[in-house]
C-alpha cells in the first residue's frame, strides 16, 4: 500500500476514544481533532483510512491480540509457551480467563478494541463525503474499504466468540434504530458477515489496484473473507444440533442444526476466490514446471517466496507495516515475536524459551513425502546419536527448513548470511548442555529450532509483511470441505495443489477419515505460525486438542554437547546425543472452544457470556 500506511497515524483524527465505560456507549470526542479538519481534504481523510487498516487488519498479531506477550503459536501446539511472565505462559497453565491476561481484556482477545476499530472504520465511512478534493468514485471507493475492514473484524470475532453485537454505525446519534447492544444469533451475525462482503464487494474495484496502492482491500480480499467464514460456520463446533456446552443460549455459539449445506456454500465461495484470483495474476506460486500431480523441485524457493516475499502473487491480502525502527508500534510487536535473528536487538532475548516443541517437528514429512519412523520417544532406554538428528534434518521436507533454524544448522533460509549463521545467531537455537539429565530435560522452552518464518533471504531487514490470506489457504480450504462433502476427487485435486507445491509426491487417500488427517495436517504445517492453527483445532473439535495441541503433554528435544566441544552449542559439530523430553503440561477445558466476553461486560448486564465461564 502506499507509505501513507505506514507513516500516518492519526488516530486522534478519527474522532474517537476507544476508551470507553462500555462498548456500546457513544464516543467521547472531547480535545479530538475536528472532524470537518480530518474530512477537509483528500490526504487527511486517506490518513483516517490508512489508521483503520493498521487497527482492524491487526487481529490476532502481536501487538493487535490483547495479549502483550507472545503469540498465538505458543498456546497452540506450534511453539513452546515462552517466559512466566508472558500471557501465552498464563493460558498455558490456567487456561482463558474472563478478566484478561497480560494486557487482554478478556481470553486470547481484546473484546473492546475489536469496537473501537470497528467504530473507526464505520466514522470514515460516514464522513467520506464531506472530502472536497477527492472524487466520488474515489469516496465510494474509500466507503467500500470500510465496510471490508469491518467485515474482517467481524469474521475474526465471528469464530472467536460465536454470535455478536450487530453494530451498523458509528453512534454519533444516541437514538440510531440500528444500535442493538445485545448479542445477536449466531447465524444473524454470520448473516451480516455476508452482507458487510456484499456491500464491499459491489463498491470495490474489478479488478486490482495499481501498483502505488497494492495493499488496499480487493474483490478478492473480501471474497478470502466471506470464504473463511463460511468455512468456520460449516465446521463442527457451529455446525451442530446441539452446543459443545449448554448455556441457556445455544443460538449463541452453534446453528442448532448440521447441515451439509453449508460445506457446500463454503465450497462455491473459496471456488470464487480462486476464479477472481485466476482473472487478476494471482496464483499459488509454484515455478518448478514439473506439472500437475508431480513434486515440484523448486518447493523450498517458491514456498519461501509465498510466505515471506513482500507484494508476491499468493498473497491476496498482508498486513502491510514496513517500519524499520524497531521502538515503533507496530512493528515493534509484530516483530519483536517473529525476528528471531540477531539483527533483531529490541529485547531479543523475550523470544529467548519460544523454540519448536516435538509435538509440532513430528508433523512434518521427509522430502520425499515419506514418514519419520526414528524420531525419539520420551524415557528411552538411552539418548539418540546426534548423527540421526543430522540426518534427519537433511531429509525433511522443505517447509520445515524455510521455516525453522534448526540446531546444528545455519539458517536455510538466508544462505550465506553471517547473521543467520549457527555460529553467529548469539544465543542457543535448542535446549543444550554438557552435562546430561538424560531421560528428564536439561532446559525448556528453546526446543530444537527457532522460528524462521517470514524472514526468507531477509538479510538485515527487520520487517516483513504477514499473509492475512494466501491462496494455499484457499486450497486446502476448498480440500476439507470437498472432503466433508464426499468428494474426494475435488478434495485431493486441491489437496495436492499445495502438497505438490511443497515437493511431496501427491496424496492418493479416497477413505473420508484418513483424508480427512492427512488435509489437517497438511494446513498445520503449511499454516505454520499464519495464526490458523488455535482456531482449526476448535472449530474441527480435534480428537487431540487436549493432548498435545492446545492441552496436554508438550514435549521438547534436549542435546547433550561433547565434553570437549569449546565452540557455540548450536555448532554441528558439537553435538553428541539428543531425546525428548516433557517440559510441561498444558491446559485444556472445553470451555474455551470459544473465548469468553470479559466479565466486565457481562456484569453491566447487556451481554450473554459464552458456556462454561
Amino acid at each position: 500500500m502506499k507509505k501513507i500506511i505506514v507513516t500516518l497515524l492519526i488516530s486522534a483524527s478519527l474522532g474517537l476514544s476507544a476508551c470507553q465505560d462500555t462498548f456500546l456507549q457513544m464516543p467521547d470526542t472531547t480535545g479530538t481533532v475536528d472532524l470537518n479538519e480530518v474530512y477537509g481534504s483528500a490526504k487527511n481523510a486517506k490518513s483516517a483510512l490508512m489508521t483503520c487498516y493498521r487497527e482492524a487488519l491487526i487481529h490476532g498479531l502481536p501487538g493487535g491480540w490483547g495479549v502483550g506477550h507472545g503469540t498465538l503459536g505458543a498456546i497452540s501446539g506450534e511453539i513452546s509457551r515462552g517466559y512466566s511472565w508472558h500471557g501465552t505462559y498464563t493460558i498455558s497453565q490456567s487456561g482463558l480467563d474472563v478478566n484478561g491476561t497480560d494486557g487482554s481484556d478478556a481470553g486470547s482477545d481484546h473484546f473492546g478494541n475489536n469496537w473501537a476499530y470497528i467504530r473507526h472504520c464505520f466514522t470514515v465511512r460516514e464522513n467520506i463525503d464531506r472530502v472536497p478534493d477527492m472524487s466520488d468514485q474515489e469516496k465510494n471507493y474509500v466507503k467500500a474499504e470500510a465496510t471490508a475492514l469491518v467485515a474482517y473484524r467481524y469474521m475474526g470475532m465471528f469464530y472467536r466468540y460465536g454470535g455478536l453485537p450487530i453494530v451498523r454505525g458509528s453512534f454519533s446519534n444516541p437514538a440510531d434504530p440500528g444500535v442493538f447492544a445485545g448479542r445477536a444469533s449466531l447465524q444473524e451475525t454470520l448473516e451480516y458477515i455476508l452482507e458487510l462482503c456484499q456491500q464491499a464487494y459491489d463498491g470495490l474495484p474489478e479488478g486490482d489496484w495499481g501498483a502505488a496502492d497494492q495493499g488496499r482491500m480487493t474483490r478478492g480480499a473480501v471474497l478470502a473473507i466471506k470464504a473463511r467464514t463460511l468455512l468456520f460456520a460449516a465446521r463442527p463446533l457451529f455446525n451442530s444440533a446441539t452446543p459443545y456446552l449448554s448455556g441457556g443460549h445455544d443460538d449463541l455459539v452453534c446453528f442448532g442444526s448440521k447441515s451439509d449445506d453449508r460445506w457446500q456454500d463454503a465450497i462455491e465461495a473459496n471456488e470464487a476466490v480462486l476464479t477472481w484470483a485466476a482473472a487478476n495474476n494471482y496464483a499459488l506460486l509454484n515455478t518448478g514446471g514439473a506439472g500437475e500431480g508431480n513434486p515440484n523441485p523448486k518447493a523450498f524457493e517458491d514456498y519461501a517466496t509465498a510466505t515471506s516475499t513482500p507484494a508476491n502473487r499468493e498473497v491476496l491480502l498482508a498486513y502491510k507495516c514496513d517500519e524499520t525502527g524497531q521502538w515503533t508500534w507496530p512493528g515493534s510487536a509484530i516483530f519483536y515475536y517473529n525476528n528471531y535473528s540477531p539483527v533483531w536487538t529490541n529485547n531479543r532475548w523475550d523470544t529467548d524459551v519460544s523454540g519448536v516443541l516435538t509435538n509440532f517437528l513430528k508433523l512434518y514429512y521427509k522430502a520425499d513425502g515419506s514418514e519419520f519412523t526414528n524420531w525419539p520417544g520420551v524415557n528411552e532406554a538411552a539418548p539418540r546419536d546426534a548423527s540421526e538428528w543430522i540426518q534427519n534434518i537433511g531429509d525433511i521436507e522443505p517447509r520445515a527448513k524455510a521455516d525453522n533454524m534448526f540446531v546444528g544448522f545455519d539458517a536455510f533460509n538466508n544462505p550465506g548470511h553471517s547473521s543467520w549463521s549457527a555460529n553467529n545467531w548469539g544465543r542457543q537455537v535448542s535446549n543444550a548442555g554438557k552435562k546430561t539429565n538424560f531421560p528428564a530435560a536439561i532446559e525448556a522452552g528453546k526446543g530444537c529450532a527457532a522460528p524462521v518464518k517470514f524472514y526468507y533471504k531477509a538479510g538485515t531487514r527487520v520487517w516483513f509483511e504477514f499473509p492475512l490470506f494466501r491462496l494455499a489457504e484457499t486450497y486446502l480450504n476448498l480440500a476439507e470441505a470437498y472432503n466433508e462433502k464426499g468428494i474426494a476427487a475435488k478434495a485431493l485435486e486441491n489437496l495436492n495443489k499445495v502438497h505438490n507445491r511443497a515437493g511431496l509426491p501427491k496424496v492418493t487417500e479416497t477413505d473420508q477419515d484418513a483424508l480427512r488427517k492427512i488435509i489437517r495436517r497438511e494446513r498445520a504445517i503449511e499454516l505454520y505460525r499464519e495464526n490458523n492453527r488455535y482456531y482449526d483445532v476448535k472449530h474441527w473439535k480435534d480428537e487431540n486438542i487436549g493432548n498435545g495441541i492446545i492441552g496436554g503433554n508438550m514435549h521438547e528435544l534436549q542435546f547433550k554437547i561433547k565434553e570437549s566441544h569449546s565452540g557455540s552449542f548450536n555448532l554441528a559439530s558439537g553435538l553428541e546425543s539428543y531425546w525428548d523430553a516433557v517440559v510441561y503440561t498444558s491446559y485444556w477445558n472445553p470451555k474455551m472452544y470459544l473465548e469468553p466476553i470479559p466479565q466486565s461486560e457481562i456484569n453491566k448486564g447487556t451481554l450473554v457470556q459464552n458456556p462454561g465461564y
